[in-house]
């Protein structure tokens, strides 16, 4: 088999399996729906991914990679540290913006049944990494007077943590009476204006005479 054949078949199964987890969750996907889905044999489910659980966590390790990528572009390029933590907090909220709304079924369904997969895959590929990053950055910023001395992994956790809510209640207010008010036009801009200026009052060092 061609290698570029063994990678077709491979985004096929990944594709299917993808749609099945955010459906019915890890305990509630069948390889054979997989299967059906991908149109190819069963077999071959098992001789790229050996079994349901790797092919499972295959997926949450791209999502958490892709994340982490672009994450870290943000947090590694010069500038202000008060300039560089803003700038990862966009990017974190592009990146999640941008992504499948089937991505967050996922991770819902993942976090209800207890996270097992996600202790194992993003914990320590995505959370970990991230806050490393995240530390240094935030004290340099302390050390410099213009952030306040807070703890900077429960300061990034519930920032982030508001963005992934955010997004991920975008999908039930869509069709309801919130999607007007909320989901306007511009709504991603306003969003992160509205942030940026809660972060504003809320960790910046204010300055003499605000």
């Amino acid at each position: 088999m061609k290698k570029n054949e063994k990678l077709s078949t491979e985004e096929k199964v990944i594709a299917a399996a993808f749609k099945e987890f955010a459906e019915h969750g890890y305990a509630g996907a069948r390889v054979d729906a997989i299967a059906e889905r991908a149109k190819i044999n069963k077999a071959m489910i098992y001789y790229y991914f050996k079994s349901k659980e790797s092919l499972y966590e295959r997926i949450l390790k791209d999502i958490t990679d892709n994340i982490y990528r672009q994450v870290k572009e943000s947090a590694v390029a010069e500038g202000e540290p008060l300039d560089v933590f803003y700038s990862i907090i966009n990017r974190y909220f592009k990146i999640l913006g941008s992504f499948d709304r089937n991505i967050f079924r996922i991770m819902l369904r993942e976090i209800a049944s207890g996270g097992k997969h996600f202790r194992k895959v993003a914990i320590p590929n995505l959370v970990v990494p991230v806050l490393s990053l995240i530390e240094p950055v935030y004290k340099s910023g302390v050390g410099k007077g213009v952030l306040r001395e807070l703890n900077p992994y429960y300061t990034f956790l519930q920032i982030i943590g508001g963005i992934i809510f955010f997004n991920v209640i975008k999908v039930p207010m869509e069709g309801s009476v919130l999607e007007k008010t909320v989901l306007k036009e511009n709504y991603i801009d306003e969003y992160m204006k509205n942030l940026f200026s809660i972060l504003k009052d809320g960790i910046e060092v204010k300055s003499r005479g605000r």
